[in-house]
Order: structure tokens, then C-alpha cells, then sequence
């Protein structure tokens, strides 16, 4: 192949880097382009991470952002994750059936819409979730 400038070079490189599954991606950690190589759902490059000396954006890329979900969820969120987790870990432990597991769960869910909407409090909440 010859080129006549740099630019159709590039683009040529691309696309064949295209062509064989490579694909520039942005980093949702520190907003750097990088090359995706392996996988179609990687979301964090390899690069130090912001503020760290020696860990890298994809060991601590989905970290910060469940910190950050968990940091933003209503009174009301936060109460019905910790409900979730309290029932999660009896059906593991087999000290509830999956059918009890599911429909405490569909109530817990029910509470937490009501609570959002303003038909129960904070208080109320907690104590028909600490009941389940």
C-alpha cells in the first residue's frame, strides 16, 4: 500500500485495528482513550489511577463507582439494600425457602416505593424492614 499523506494512514491503521476486534474506548475513570484488545465490555484502562501510586483505573474503577451509587441512594435506598443483604445471606445460609426469599423481597420493594412516594417515614420504614 502506498499513502499519499499521514492521514490516510491513520485512518487505513484504524480501520484494519477495526477489522480485527481493536477499538479505541474512553476510560470512565480518568477519561483516557485506550485500546480495547480483549472483551467487549471493559470499561477501565490500565493506566495508575488518579490519586493512587500503584493501582490502576480497572482494579479501582468499579469500586469508586458503586461507593459513589451507594453515596447518592435515598434514606430510603439505603434501608431497603440492607434489608436486600439481611435476606440475601439467610437464603444462602438456607434458613429461608426461595419462595419466602421472593416474596419478602416483593414486599421489601413495595415498602420502599411507598416510602419514596411519602406514604411511610424513615422510621417506619426501618422498623417493617427490621420485621421481615
Amino acid at each position: 500500500m502506498q499513502f499519499t499523506n499521514l492521514m490516510s494512514f491513520l485512518y487505513a491503521d484504524l480501520y484494519r485495528g477495526l477489522m480485527h476486534g481493536n477499538c479505541p474506548r474512553r476510560c470512565q475513570n480518568c477519561g483516557k482513550y485506550f485500546l480495547l484488545t480483549a472483551g467487549y465490555n471493559t470499561c477501565y484502562c490500565n493506566n495508575i489511577a488518579p490519586g493512587e501510586t500503584s493501582r490502576t483505573c480497572r482494579k479501582v474503577g468499579a469500586h469508586r463507582k458503586a461507593e459513589r451509587e451507594k453515596a447518592s441512594g435515598t434514606p430510603a435506598q439505603r434501608e431497603y439494600r440492607r434489608a436486600y443483604d439481611r435476606l440475601k445471606m439467610r437464603k444462602a445460609r438456607h434458613k429461608i425457602t426461595v419462595d419466602e426469599w421472593n416474596e419478602k423481597v416483593a414486599l421489601a420493594q413495595k415498602l420502599r416505593d411507598d416510602a419514596e412516594q411519602g406514604k411511610l417515614t424513615d422510621l417506619e420504614l426501618r422498623d417493617k424492614l427490621s420485621a421481615l
